[in-house]
């Protein structure tokens, strides 16, 4: 399907349109569009393409009509399309985004600067607080991936915990707790998984591919508690029977 036909399968013909023509002429900045309260910014490469079309486009975290978070954690928020969605469909609710990389943490907070409601933060969900390091790889600047460190180093970044995001921001509960970490899911999941009966509904893409193990880590975690899950796209939706 080429890029205008997808475009135009998702959004009505105007901003189709608009869309199209700005990429054609390399104009990957101010972009406006209905689902979204302000305009958002890309860069002039496939992976923020792809993110865009996964997020925006196809809506990927569109949730269940009766469900409205109040407390969300966006967890490896990229270039912050994810955020500025969430912060457009809930405008009361208060979001913290975690995004490791600089660059594209840069490019978060440009995007979600008009939202009141996000709170951006460099740093990387782990399983314990620390210092975390990014691991480039060749997949492109939507796949970075982090490892943890002894210690301090120049260059590090926080590793935080979802127990501390929410001691942090005063959260009783997390609502939604999105998680695309390119691996590092498997180690979020292992230990120290207390805060799990506190979040009603989770949003995790699994990179098997990546880290072998995720998949065991997650359904392991998550067995011990009162969740179900189904699948929506690449993520897989688990749901806190008990909240």
């Amino acid at each position: 399907m080429s890029r205008f036909s997808l475009l135009r399968k998702y959004l009505s013909l105007n901003e189709a349109i608009s869309i199209y023509f700005k990429m054609k002429s390399g104009q990957y900045k101010g972009w406006k569009l209905k689902k979204l309260t302000h305009p958002v910014c890309l860069r002039n490469n496939p992976y923020d393409y792809a993110t865009f079309e996964e997020v925006i486009l196809k809506e990927e975290y569109k949730l269940p009509g009766d469900f409205k978070p109040l407390t969300i954690i966006d967890a490896g928020a990229n270039i912050g399309l994810t955020s500025a969605y969430f912060a457009s469909k809930y405008p009361a609710a208060s979001i913290v985004s975690l995004e490791p990389d600089l660059e594209n943490f840069n490019w978060l907070k440009n995007n979600v600067k008009l939202y009141g409601n996000v709170h951006p933060m460099l740093a990387g969900l782990w399983n314990q607080s620390g210092h975390l390091v990014i691991t480039h790889t060749n997949e492109g600047n939507n796949a970075f991936r982090v490892e943890v460190l002894p210690g301090y180093q120049e260059g590090s970044i926080a590793a935080l915990t979802v127990s501390e995001i929410m001691r942090l921001q005063n959260w009783k509960t997390v609502d939604l707790l999105k998680i695309d970490v390119e691996g590092a899911e498997k180690e979020i999941f292992e230990k120290n998984t207390d805060w799990l009966p506190k979040v009603k509904m989770i949003a995790l893409e699994l990179h098997d591919r990546f880290k072998p193990g995720c998949a065991d880590a997650v359904f392991a975690a998550t067995g011990k508690y009162n969740f179900t899950f189904y699948l929506q796209g690449e993520n897989h939706i688990f749901v806190n029977q008990d909240m």
